[in-house]
């Protein structure tokens, strides 16, 4: 397959830099399987990080989860955590915008999956105090399928969670082996007389399980792009962004240059304008921006 999609040729940049901002996806886009960033992505990236190229890392994850990565590159790096909920900067860590989901809306969401047997995850905005899930058992039960690699550090167990509606809640999380159990909790979610306020996305998360988010309505990867956008006095046509999932979909396909990685999932690929030759495996990233040829290296 072309580095483009067969109905959208990409237009000829002569040397020039069509853009001012890239912004990835972590898993399945700028992580290898391994988890890790190659060292062609890193460089090629730190290149364009050198030359006053603006990098963002957009992802579902929680930003102490991110900020590892992010910190992997010498200089400023904006951090989207939470498909959009919260804004930060690496290395420092200092907080730019944050969305909530109502206490109403995390009530019901909690209840009604508590109801059907279902075991949530409260991610909140507690990033300073060093708490970033909220849950009613241990994070190393199977039942959460070595979510966040069964890391206990940021983790805080409470009895109740309906008691943390209020907690400054970014996702309400349910997990699963099986699609098809979270696609029924989801239709389920989105029949709820609060479902006005937020959204829902099911992605599959590499080595975990099957998840179920709820979000802030409105929220997503890109307007959390979008607020960094406004705060730095940009264009969203000089954006160039890359992903490999559901939550990719508003940022790759409002961005100037949206490309869908060669191993993302088929509906993504099927509406996005360019698609990468290269997966996350191949160095995809740095391959794509390489045969653009817009960044000078020494």
């Amino acid at each position: 397959m072309d580095i483009i999609s067969h109905s959208h040729k990409f237009p000829k940049l002569d040397g020039l830099l069509p853009f001012h901002t890239i912004a990835m996806d972590l898993d399945g886009t700028l992580l290898d399987s391994r988890a890790s960033i190659s060292s062609l992505n890193h460089y090629v990236l730190q290149t364009a990080l050198d030359q006053g190229v603006g990098l963002i890392i957009a992802t579902g994850r929680r930003f102490s989860s991110a900020l590892p990565y992010a910190q992997e590159f010498r200089g400023n790096v904006t951090v989207v955590a939470n498909n959009g909920q919260v804004l930060r900067s690496s290395p420092s860590g200092e907080r730019i915008s944050e969305t909530y989901i109502s206490e109403n809306a995390t009530y019901a969401v909690l209840s009604l999956g508590k109801k059907k047997g279902h075991s949530p995850l409260l991610h909140v905005d507690r990033f300073e105090e060093g708490i970033d899930i909220l849950i009613e058992s241990p994070i190393t039960d199977e039942k959460y399928h070595n979510y966040s690699g069964g890391d206990i550090a940021r983790t805080k167990l409470v009895g109740d969670l309906l008691e943390h509606s209020s907690d400054r809640a970014l996702v309400v999380c349910y997990l699963s082996l099986i699609k098809e159990e979270l696609i029924e909790l989801e239709k389920e979610l989105l029949s709820l007389p609060e479902s006005f306020e937020y959204r829902t996305v099911i992605t599959k998360i590499p080595g975990v399980s099957y998840c179920l988010e709820v979000l802030e309505k409105g929220v997503s990867k890109w307007t959390a792009i979008q607020s960094y956008l406004k705060i730095s006095g940009l264009g969203e046509a000089g954006v160039i962004s890359f992903g490999d999932e559901l939550n990719d979909r508003e940022m790759l396909y409002s961005s100037g240059y949206g490309f869908a990685m060669k191993n993302a999932v088929p509906i993504l690929k099927e509406g996005a304008s360019y698609i990468t030759k290269y997966s996350n495996n191949e160095d995809g990233i740095a391959m794509t921006l390489l045969e653009l040829s817009v960044l000078s290296f020494r």
